[in-house]
């Protein structure tokens, strides 16, 4: 059979593909290009044909109709990122978050199926069009679709033609598919750049003066990471390996900035594990040959990463403590974001040769008060609040940079720490600090 052949035998209707789906079965859909959104906007259609789905909601730009409350019975979610549209639903006990470091998304996750006997029964991606060879292409997502796809039970591709075709690990041959659909719409979601505010410029530029010419870089997104791209535009030879390839990355590379020529590792290469922002990374990544989307538990590996001499990793988290203790994806213990690669690239560029790691933050933000009001607080604490989960060590900290400057961690005492710390907090709190750091016994 030839691979048209086999194509016309895979193809099912949507609602055929639907009708595959049990009671209780885990479904694994994808994120960035390789979200599958005609699968998961009709999905509701399911309601009182079956029940209690799981559903691995990924780094989801869209909110189906599935998560409205009356779908409760219907389906629950489960995800190693969270969209803001799951936090609600944590509240309720429909959606859960999967702890775990980015490098090891496909290992974590085939070990907890495999030793408690459950399956992912579908993986449903996302996927460019089939090349003369049987081959599509996840799209701008790698991460552990590769583990996924050797791993699950029944795999459903919706073929986009709008889907940028990828180099790396994205492949899948037609022989690997089990169901094939169309794309209702043969559109992607892209996502807006955000216009940094003038506290993100001021990080942004204190932040690019810690990145050399010929620096391999990371850089995640937001509206500090997109500030200190635009800084970054004099620097010469820079280069790529970082968690996610996206707008401030794209600009910088169009800007000449970036040439990859410096590189030790993979030189004249991008490496990434996925990609995700405005058409123009889409765009970008199409048909690259010089963008290897591989596979997270390579791409985000410390040992990996440290390989690139003048590793600079550049994120940002929610809070710290005056111990260097980061708290970057939850509010306690609301889950509003995801740990993601912010640990494996930290650690990866303090075993650098020449490598150095950033966190950055705004000093202050506002809470908003049960009465309606708001607050100004800061976001350097003297010690977490209780149940504040922790996402970078302060073992694994390095430089850490608000509005008002620059605190270098690494190798500092608890006492130097906590100082360093109250110097580039707010003004308005630092007294209050260094009294509750004596209270502590930090200084």
């Amino acid at each position: 059979m030839g691979f048209y052949e086999e194509y016309q035998q895979k193809k099912k209707t949507l609602e055929e593909a639907y009708a595959l789906l049990k009671d209780g079965d885990f479904i694994w859909t994808c994120e960035a290009s390789a979200e599958p959104l005609t699968f998961k906007r009709h999905l509701h259609e399911m309601h009182g044909k079956v029940h209690d789905l799981i559903l691995y909601a990924g780094l989801s730009a869209e909110r189906a109709p599935i998560c409205d409350d009356e779908y409760a019975d219907l389906i629950s979610f489960e995800s190693l990122f969270f969209p803001r549209y799951l936090t609600p639903l944590q509240k309720t006990g429909r959606a859960s978050y999967m702890p775990m470091h980015l490098r090891n998304a496909g290992l974590d996750t085939i070990y907890r199926y495999k030793y408690t006997g459950r399956h992912i029964n579908f993986l449903v991606l996302t996927v460019s069009p089939m090349d003369k060879h049987g081959y599509f292409t996840s799209g701008s997502t790698a991460i552990n679709i590769r583990d996924l796809v050797e791993y699950a039970d029944h795999i459903i591709v919706e073929v986009n033609e709008s889907n940028p075709r990828t180099f790396g690990d994205t492949y899948i041959h037609i022989s690997e598919v089990d169901t094939i659909i169309d794309s209702e719409d043969n559109k992607i979601i892209y996502i807006p750049v955000r216009d940094p505010n003038e506290t993100d410029a001021v990080i942004g530029k204190t932040i690019a003066e810690l990145v050399n010419d010929g620096d391999t870089v990371q850089l995640g997104i937001g509206g500090i990471p997109t500030a200190c791209a635009r800084e970054l535009t004099h620097k010469k030879h820079l280069g790529i390996h970082t968690e996610m390839l996206n707008d401030g990355l794209v600009y910088l590379l169009k800007s000449g900035a970036i040439d990859n020529t410096a590189k030790n590792y993979y030189q004249n290469k991008i490496i990434t594990t996925f990609s995700m922002g405005s058409k123009d990374v889409y765009d970008y990544i199409d048909d690259n040959p010089n963008i290897l989307h591989l596979r997270s538990a390579y791409v985000n590996q410390p040992a990996i990463i440290s390989r690139n001499d003048n590793f600079v990793s550049i994120n940002t988290t929610l809070q710290i403590d005056l111990m260097g203790q980061c708290a970057s994806e939850a509010i306690g213990t609301s889950q509003i974001s995801g740990v993601g690669g912010q640990t494996d690239t930290a650690v990866g560029a303090k075993e650098s040769n020449g490598g150095r790691a950033v966190i950055a933050l705004h000093s202050t933000r506002e809470l908003k008060q049960k009465d309606g009001t708001k607050k100004r607080v800061s976001n350097i604490y003297p010690v977490h609040p209780k149940g504040t989960v922790i996402s970078l060590m302060r073992n694994d900290v390095d430089f850490v940079i608000t509005e008002y400057g620059v605190a270098a961690l690494r190798g500092a005492s608890l006492k130097e720490r906590a100082t360093s710390l109250i110097n580039i907090a707010h003004p308005d709190f630092r007294d209050e600090l260094t009294e509750a750091a004596k209270k502590w016994y930090l200084i």
